[in-house]
């Protein structure tokens, strides 16, 4: 396994009440893992955990173990082992600039140059990351300038400009509108065939239909894990709120569980 949490608990600084909470559980390669819960459920705080930037960058008190590629990411050994192998998007892109580009061409290319890269490699690897999200017509703007949906996709392209193993998205989408969305979703597939691809989201209806594994939080404990059916479809997690809309609608229909995730799945149901 690629990701592995063992008893991992979490408390920020200054909080009364821990943000995650005896999670176990692990994540492997070519199969897009979806973290899900209402808000505030410890989401953000596993992958933050995965990418060992809680506690080192966060602060806190972490009890339990997280390894990430054999290696704890929040340890300087680990840390320096994994660099250029993860990817982190976090859900402000704007926090993630380098303030040291003056293109979109540059900031794509700040990780790999940091990494000692040489140029050709760097350009090959920013060409590829931009037409990967289909931002290439933005090479020569200066990230300042892009709106927000732009910006999410190009700190997306930088993201990626590594070819990371472990991909971790925090709300990947939350910046863009309904077809830049669909085209972030509609790119990870093919992604999580080569590497590892964390998402951590309330957009359900959409990442539902992509994710392969759903590791369901709530008050930051890990409370399922399964197929998206498994956990999704459930009367306990339509009750809490944190399944798809077709998935509520069939529960007050009157339909049984396991409740049909997407519309297609509605219909066959139906049609029985």
């Amino acid at each position: 396994m690629t990701i592995r949490f063992d008893g991992l608990g979490f408390r920020y600084p200054g909080s009364d009440h821990d943000a995650l909470r005896e999670v176990s559980a692990s994540v492997g390669r070519e199969t897009i893992t979806l973290v899900t819960g209402r808000l505030g459920s410890g989401c953000s705080t596993l992958l933050l955990a995965a990418a060992g930037l809680a506690p080192h960058v966060t602060g806190g008190t972490r009890q339990g173990t997280v390894t990430t590629l054999g290696h704890d990411p929040a340890s300087a050994e680990g840390r320096r082992a994994l660099a250029g192998r993860l990817g982190f998007l976090l859900p402000t892109p704007w926090t993630q600039l380098s303030g040291m580009a003056f293109t979109v061409r540059e900031e794509v290319g700040f990780g790999p140059a940091n990494l000692g890269w040489p140029r050709e490699r760097i350009d090959e690897a920013v060409q590829r990351a931009l037409v990967r999200v289909r931002a290439q017509h933005l090479e020569s703007r200066d990230p300042r300038t892009l709106s927000g949906g732009e910006l999410h996709r190009v700190v997306l392209a930088s993201v990626t400009a590594t070819d990371p193993e472990v991909l971790l998205l925090d709300e990947p989408v939350l910046e863009l509108d309904s077809a830049g969305a669909r085209l972030v979703y509609d790119l990870l597939p093919a992604m999580a065939s080569e590497r590892t691809v964390v998402v951590a989201s309330t957009d359900v209806d959409r990442a539902a239909e992509v994710a392969g594994r759903v590791l369901l939080l709530d008050r930051g404990s890990l409370v399922a894990q399964g197929s998206p059916t498994e956990v999704l479809g459930t009367a306990s997690t339509v009750a809490m709120g944190a399944s798809t809309t077709v998935a509520s609608i069939a529960r007050s229909a009157g339909m049984n569980a396991p409740f049909p995730l997407n519309v297609a799945a509605a219909v066959r149901c139906l049609a029985r």
